[in-house]
Order: structure tokens, then C-alpha cells, then sequence
């Protein structure tokens, strides 16, 4: 576990710019082997003295600060890239006061079940917040009201009686219907 934790630490990261390690003690990590093998860097670690030693530990903790915050505005632009990114798929439903709609049930998300529908309803809007928050109605006598994400829902035509798919129809010359006026033959 020390080993995989020493890797996590010190693993540079896409976010910050920078590996924790480094955010935390100002300078980069010298690993145990670069003593065994000789490097630039841990020669030049161990030929210094005591006061060029301070004065170079001191500048590492003045760009410390610096690197702090180089990685809090790396975070800050790369959460916006990811906001636009993320903002862009969403599609923004707009609801009116009276609209019928269906709730999307999520305790089916992992588990569907074969037919079972994922979708409740359907509710009448009563209320539409700047949140995107939606107050529902129930359709039957009780309104009990329901407040969800806007998110949550889509927009339920309302069916139509026969009658009334009959009486569009009827003024549409692309249907015909029993007894009704035939549609002329084009020759």
C-alpha cells in the first residue's frame, strides 16, 4: 500500500499541472535510486553548503506559492473547458404552466426489467422555477403536488379522442375514410 501511495503522490496530474508531492514541499521528488545511480540533481543536492542550501530552499518556497497558483487557475480553466463540454449536450426543455409530462423514474437506471416502462406520469406543470426546478400537479382529483428537476421530465402529447383524429383527418385530402369523399385520381 506505502508503494502505491508514494505513486499517487507523485504522479504528475493533468488537472493542476502539477504532482501533489509537489504542491505540498515546493519541489520535485528525488527518488531513492537517483542516490544509487548519480544525477545531475542529486549531485548538485549534495556538493552545496549549509547557506547556499538555505538560500536555494528559500527560493523553492518562494515558487512554491507561485505553483500553487499556476495550479488553481490550470483547475479553474480546465473545469470551465469541462462545463462548456458537458453544458453542450444537454438539451434545454422549455416548459409552460398547463404542459403535460412524464418523470423519469431512476430507480430503474441499473435495472430495467424486460417491458417495464422508466417513465412516470402523466403530470401537469404547475409551476416552472429560473432553477429549471418544476412544481407537477397530478392529473387525477387529489393535485397532489411534486416538485422534481426539470431535467427529470419530457414533454406527453395528450392523446386525442377518435373523433377529433377523425375531424383532422377529414380536412387533410391524404386520408380517406369509409363513406368519406374520394381523393381524385391524378392520370
Amino acid at each position: 500500500m506505502p508503494e502505491a501511495l508514494w505513486a499517487y503522490r507523485t504522479t504528475w496530474r493533468n488537472t493542476t499541472g502539477f504532482s501533489p508531492y509537489e504542491l505540498v514541499f515546493g519541489k520535485n521528488v528525488v527518488f531513492p535510486v537517483e542516490f544509487e545511480i548519480k544525477t545531475l540533481r542529486t549531485a548538485l543536492a549534495i556538493n552545496l553548503d549549509l547557506t547556499d542550501a538555505q538560500t536555494a530552499r528559500l527560493q523553492q518556497l518562494q515558487e512554491l506559492d507561485e505553483k500553487r497558483l499556476d495550479a488553481i487557475h490550470q483547475t479553474t480553466m480546465i473545469q470551465k473547458q469541462r462545463t462548456r463540454w458537458h453544458d453542450k449536450t444537454i438539451k434545454h426543455k422549455q416548459f409552460q404552466k398547463g404542459n403535460w409530462v412524464l418523470l423519469y423514474d431512476s430507480r430503474f437506471e441499473n435495472f430495467q426489467g424486460k417491458l417495464r416502462t422508466r417513465w412516470l406520469g402523466p403530470y401537469e406543470v404547475d409551476t416552472v422555477f429560473l432553477n429549471r426546478a418544476v412544481r407537477l400537479l397530478t392529473i387525477d382529483d387529489s393535485r397532489t403536488p411534486l416538485l422534481v428537476n426539470g431535467y427529470r421530465l419530457c414533454l406527453y402529447q395528450q392523446p386525442i379522442s377518435k373523433e377529433d383524429f377523425k375531424a383532422t383527418c377529414m380536412t387533410d385530402i391524404h386520408y380517406v375514410f369509409l363513406g368519406g369523399p374520394a381523393i381524385p385520381q391524378c392520370t
